[in-house]
């Protein structure tokens, strides 16, 4: 599991937040209003060469995106992606020395939320409905009534609808993030079993016809009374039901690219084919580039090393999953397959679940990759730098927030193997990536909670370019992933600004 949002892709990225379990201090939720707002320089981070970063406000409960209004006004999220008592989805303000809530009538419209964004005089939201499927909503940035966008989309699985982003002709566009891991439901997958008994109906949803290859999955029955129970799940079905061997597909979908033309009401599909496209971004010509997570070694079709990756957009491409890694290898490939202790009985990983040639479709077109990360880094959000200003030597590339493993859950091989938790600079003409910035010490960089520091790091979940020329690193807080469930840490998400000056050591 990764992250959704979203992402969230965040993720979820952010969906290793969505395990909705886990020890909470409960006396820290209490204090959770208390934030604060002050600049000091961090000790901790290490900046590119003649900047610093900036500790500019802490106290936060697990932010997701932050945004500016026209007038430079800066605006936080805060997700509600781990559930504290007292406390829910929040839009804040940033004053002179205080961080205060956007009034909503009514309140909140859902109990989780990832992407904010501001657009011709409102903030955009990406969200949870009451019912469990996800939309899209906005408020004038002073508060007020809520207006639905978007409503209904069926993400009531891992992933959700994530970052959300507009083009120069004032079109919305968003990522939906699949329902599963690699296609197949299974009560033994920590994140399907965050809601596979609200809603044991849910599974993936193609954008079009598909014929499947036949392949079902067999487990132990972990919602049956009965220890000897069995389940048999097939692809693009609900958990218990296999043997469809081929599945309409519909709009809206899973695991799919939108866009919503400003004056229409429905969004249109633009691509197809992902696993969890959390964060998007357009350069300066108006391409789109395209952050997805990839999948995990869990379930019941568990996927081995699979990275995160970039993409161009391309017009109704299909981009692979669940038969393609996000690097865009078919996952049958040796270096996706997870060790027999992990495949369900009878399976050994080189079996893909859909038959492309009755399906239509061809492999995905490997020239759309722009760059992967390591495996689990768990991209958050990104945001091109543009020309001129302090960081004009990165005009033109992606910095990545990188959120940092969930591991043992996300991938039990290699539980001390450390992926993320920094910010990279990608070059989108080379795919070359680059360190931006992490906390200080050798290795691949921890969370600051790890090297007993408080300045630093701990899941950096989104980054933007503010309206000042600086750089904004968005931090979600202390989260630690454990092998049934997770220790959270309301209070410690917090925001950095990388800025020039001389680091303190």
């Amino acid at each position: 599991m990764k992250a959704a949002l979203h992402a969230r892709i965040l993720t979820l990225v952010l969906a290793a937040a969505a395990l909705r379990c886990g020890k909470i201090d409960l006396k820290a939720a209490d204090q959770a209003s208390k934030y604060k707002v002050e600049a000091k320089a961090s000790a901790t981070v290490q900046a590119p060469e003649g900047f610093r970063a900036v500790l500019v406000a802490e106290g936060l409960n697990y932010p997701s995106s932050l945004t500016w209004d026209r007038e430079g006004q800066l605006y936080v999220l805060e997700s509600g992606t781990v559930p504290i008592p007292t406390l829910s989805p929040k839009i804040l303000r940033a004053g002179v020395g205080r961080l205060e809530e956007v009034p909503l009538t009514g309140g909140f419209p859902g109990p989780e939320a990832v992407g904010l964004v501001f657009h011709d005089g409102w903030l955009y939201f990406s969200h949870e409905e009451k019912e469990g499927t996800w939309g899209v909503s906005r408020v004038r940035p002073a508060g007020g009534a809520v207006e639905p966008v978007v409503r209904r989309i069926p993400s009531r699985g891992d992933h959700w609808i994530n970052y959300l982003v507009f083009d120069g002709a004032g079109t919305l566009w968003f990522g939906v993030g699949s329902a599963t891991n690699s296609g197949v439901v299974s009560s033994h997958d920590p994140v399907n079993g965050k809601w596979i008994k609200k809603r044991p109906d849910a599974h993936d949803i193609p954008c079009r016809d598909l014929t499947l290859s036949g392949r079902s999955f067999d487990e132990e029955d972990a919602l049956a009374s009965a220890r000897s129970a069995r389940a048999s799940t097939g692809a693009f079905q609900p958990y218990r039901t296999s043997g469809e061997t081929r599945i309409r597909g519909q709009v809206p979908c899973t695991g799919a690219l939108f866009r919503l033309a400003k004056g229409r009401a429905e969004p249109e599909l633009a691509a197809w084919g992902f696993r969890n496209p959390v964060a998007l971004a357009f350069d300066r010509k108006g391409s789109l580039y395209i952050g997805m997570h990839g999948a995990d070694i869990r379930g019941t079709r568990p996927i081995l090393d699979d990275p995160d990756a970039i993409y161009r957009w391309k017009e109704g491409a299909w981009y692979g999953w669940p038969d393609y890694a996000a690097d865009l290898t078919p996952v049958t490939d040796p270096v996706h397959r997870a060790p027999s202790q992990f495949q369900a009985p009878g399976h050994s990983g080189d079996e893909p679940v859909i038959d492309l040639a009755k399906s239509g479709l061809s492999a995905p077109d490997r020239s759309l990759l722009v760059a992967k990360t390591e495996p689990h880094a768990a991209l958050g959000g990104m945001t091109f730098v543009p020309a001129g200003g302090p960081f004009s030597r990165w005009s033109g590339q992606l910095l990545l927030s990188e959120m940092g493993d969930f591991k043992p859950s996300t991938d039990p091989l290699h539980p001390d193997v450390r992926a993320g938790f920094q910010v990279e600079a990608v070059d989108p003409a080379t795919g070359r990536r680059s360190l931006f910035a992490r906390n200080r010490g050798a290795g691949n960089s921890k969370p600051s909670s790890e090297i007993d520091r408080t300045d630093g790091f701990e899941r950096p979940v989104d980054v933007k370019v503010g309206p000042d020329g600086f750089v904004y690193v968005l931090d979600f807080g202390a989260f630690q992933a454990t092998e049934k469930s997770a220790k959270v840490f309301p209070k410690t998400g917090k925001i950095f600004r990388i800025e020039p000056g001389p680091p303190l050591r």
